[in-house]
């Protein structure tokens, strides 16, 4: 249970400077039979947001299997190789610890990984992890069966697209997502008086979702179910749902089979949540406007998940 307040607005007001977060966890207790006078009881854990370093490459490569799962395609190690390679650009999001912090109570793996936001430049062909990355979302588009999308995604790839990458832990909550992205655009806008290349004219991300089991008949691909809009539908990352909104396309792909307990299954009402990946392309001047739908939808004062 994550609580937030007036903090989480100002906490990426200079890049990669620790901000306090509240993170009420009773889960966290240290002994399951103290459970019920541990109840309720908030736990004070800060957190900071600071660029990638090679001692966070575990924690990037978790969060990045939880959106690639099993694909044979993604070497999820080299890309995240590639991210940790990228200087300035993108940020993790870890628990800030004291220098006195080994052996305290309450710490948990110093190098755990709880959220990162960054980019991948999907020009950079050269790179195998870039370019097995590009393959992944052409084989993706071409299993829809469309070539008239097909041929857009791959005239789009000659451009100059940029791969955002939005993972975190699932109990960390959306409002997050404006400092980090905030961060971003700054970053990236320093690379460009660089002659870096990080001017993009359109954004690819992959979206994790959840859809009822039992309006689906059978089979996997959007072509199994014959009346998609009739499904109810949940993001993992629900400000990912305003960017959706945003797009130019958007691509469903089932992913039920390559995973048997997919972290964050919903079930409501007694209907069965499976999961799915939304590959969303949009361009890269809606990037600011969503950042400010996404304050705007999410505010961050005194919000509780």
């Amino acid at each position: 249970l994550i609580l937030l307040d007036s903090l989480l607005q100002e906490m990426f007001s200079k890049p990669k400077v620790p901000r306090t977060v509240p993170l009420e966890t009773p889960d966290n207790s240290s002994d399951s039979s103290d459970s019920e006078n541990e109840e309720g009881k908030e736990i004070q854990v800060e957190f900071e947001a600071r660029s990638p370093e090679s001692e966070d490459f575990h924690g990037v490569r978790r969060l990045l299997t939880q959106l690639f799962l099993r694909s044979s395609i993604v070497d999820v190690g080299k890309l995240a190789d590639n991210v940790l390679a990228q200087r300035g650009i993108g940020s993790v999001i870890k628990q800030s610890l004291p220098e006195d912090y080994e052996g305290q109570d309450g710490v948990e793996d110093p190098n755990e990984v709880y959220g990162i936001s960054t980019v991948v430049n999907l020009a950079d062909k050269s790179k195998e992890a870039v370019s097995s990355l590009r393959r992944f979302i052409l084989e993706q588009t071409a299993k829809g069966n469309d070539r008239q999308v097909l041929q857009y995604v791959t005239d789009l790839l000659k451009g100059n697209v940029g791969f955002l990458i939005n993972e975190r832990f699932i109990n960390i909550p959306a409002q997050i997502t404006v400092p980090l992205l905030e961060t971003l655009v700054t970053e990236m806008r320093k690379a460009r008086d660089r002659n870096m290349d990080y001017d993009f004219q359109h954004y690819i991300m992959i979206s994790k979702l959840y859809k009822t089991k039992n309006l689906m008949n059978g089979g996997s691909g959007a072509a199994a179910n014959p009346n998609p809009d009739s499904q109810a539908v949940i993001f993992s990352n629900p400000e990912e749902e305003l960017i959706v909104g945003e797009s130019e396309l958007c691509i469903d792909y089932d992913v039920s089979s390559d995973t048997s307990n997919d972290v964050g299954g919903n079930w409501a009402d007694g209907v069965e949540m499976v999961p799915w990946r939304r590959i969303v392309v949009f361009r890269g001047e809606k990037l600011d406007g969503i950042i400010r739908s996404v304050r705007e939808h999410f505010p961050t004062s005194s919000v509780t998940r």
